[in-house]
């Protein structure tokens, strides 16, 4: 399967992007989308539950541990891009 990249931004009318991220509990690598919330900024830009997150902002984020993906995707929210 091909990545997708999916271009995600805040609005003034949700707050956050409406996903919930998982990681293995082992590993905590093999970050995904474990849920989507319905008409939130991640669903409405295509993502959907299951997808396999590989990057954020650019950086390859499949052995990195899963805290330090959720402070790159929260510096992105800050930059919000």
């Amino acid at each position: 399967i091909l990545p997708r990249h999916y271009t995600l931004k805040r609005t003034d009318s949700y707050d956050g992007l409406g996903i919930l991220l998982s990681a293995d509990v082992d590993t905590h690598l093999q970050h995904c989308v474990r849920d989507v919330e319905v008409d939130s900024p991640a669903y409405r830009a295509g993502l959907r539950r299951n997808d396999r997150i590989v990057a954020v902002n650019d950086v390859n984020v499949e052995t990195m541990e899963f805290r330090d993906v959720l402070i790159l995707i929260k510096r992105g929210l800050t930059n919000n891009h």
